[in-house]
């Protein structure tokens, strides 16, 4: 069995460096290394690495500055670039250890499909292949798993469930799958459920009385749900917009609801009757443990989720929620009653 810290450590950076683009601000976090990219040593400690290992090290050093321009390229001009030659010198490398360092060419297969072939030229479904066939073939466990879970976030934002669940068996079919990779990629599965046009999944959810939701009380309403913690600061400013929209529109015909992972039931209710919150909130007190966040495969607070009266998702999306919730709800609220989906809105309302 794999040690659980260094899991834990090796799924963090395949998160980061999945989630993370070149424009985007920089998360406050050690710094990670791109799945594939060679072990870190002190400079100089050749000694430390194989010769494998300083041999990629070397070809990672040439190669990132050129995938760093790639990536600001205007995409009409990234459809030109082949960088044929590079995938040829990764090749050639992969060729020349996988039978006497398996993993360390392993990792640079990993490392073509996410950093190339993906983010680079765009080839989502080369990648996703070549990583399928990591998963399957790695010698090591680890880079199997990373390697899932870089096909996972790919397929995810593709949408594409069914090749999501098989790829989840594909890693679980190997002796040496490890339960918190397993669980990463089940996580991935459930969310690709929150995608827009897809039904919302069926979930229990409970007030913070116990009394469990009805379905039948939310149907022929714009269902707001969001996702937060109080103690999170982000995501309790979502919940100030949240309140704040539903009170400006003061339309009968919206149904916020809100999906606690507070811990603190106590703070959790006394920040609750500061803001004013009188929509019913789940809080099973479990965090990202409790049983409809696993469910939904929620990785991030604050996520905003809006369902149509028919429970489809229109809005599924985990960021800041901001000032233009309110906008975004009226515009779904004209659209809606505009195809007759909800009935007219109140005189003067």
């Amino acid at each position: 069995m794999l040690d659980r810290s260094v899991v834990a450590a090796l799924l963090l950076a395949a998160a980061l460096v999945a989630t993370a683009a070149p424009q985007e601000t920089p998360v406050p976090a050690p710094p990670a290394a791109p799945p594939g990219a060679p072990p870190t040593a002190p400079a100089g400690d050749d000694a430390a690495r194989s010769p494998a290992e300083i041999e990629w090290q070397k070809i990672t050093d040439d190669l990132t500055p050129k995938l760093v321009a790639l990536r600001e390229l205007p995409a009409e001009e990234r459809q030109k670039v082949t960088f044929r030659a590079e995938l040829a010198r990764i090749g050639e490398f992969v060729r020349k250890y996988q039978q006497s360092e398996p993993d360390v060419a392993a990792s640079a297969r990993v490392f073509m499909a996410t950093q190339v072939l993906w983010k680079g030229l765009g080839r989502d479904a080369q990648a996703v292949d070549v990583l399928r066939d990591v998963t399957a073939t790695a010698q090591g466990g680890v880079v199997a798993g990373l390697a899932a879970l870089s096909a996972g976030e790919i397929l995810l934002r593709a949408g594409d469930e069914p090749a999501l669940r098989q790829l989840y068996d594909l890693y679980g079919r190997r002796a040496d799958a490890d339960a918190l990779f397993r669980e990463a990629l089940l996580g991935l599965c459930r969310q690709v459920r929150l995608q827009p046009g897809r039904p919302f999944p069926a979930v229990e959810l409970r007030d913070l009385g116990g009394r469990r939701l009805d379905e039948a009380e939310l149907r022929g309403k714009l269902v707001v749900l969001l996702a937060f913690s109080v103690e999170a600061p982000v995501a309790r400013d979502a919940l100030v917009e949240l309140v704040r929209g539903v009170a400006a529109l003061a339309d009968p015909a919206i149904a916020p609801i809100g999906l606690s992972l507070d811990l603190d039931r106590k703070k959790l209710l006394a920040t609750l009757d500061e803001l004013g919150v009188k929509f019913p909130v789940d809080c099973s007190e479990k965090g990202f443990e409790g049983p409809a966040v696993r469910e939904l495969g929620l990785t991030q607070i604050p996520t905003l989720i809006v369902l149509d009266p028919k429970g489809t998702i229109l809005y599924s999306r985990a960021s800041v929620v901001g000032v233009e919730l309110q906008s975004l709800l009226t515009e779904y609220l004209a659209q809606l009653r505009q195809g007759g989906e909800l009935p007219p809105a109140r005189s003067g309302g």
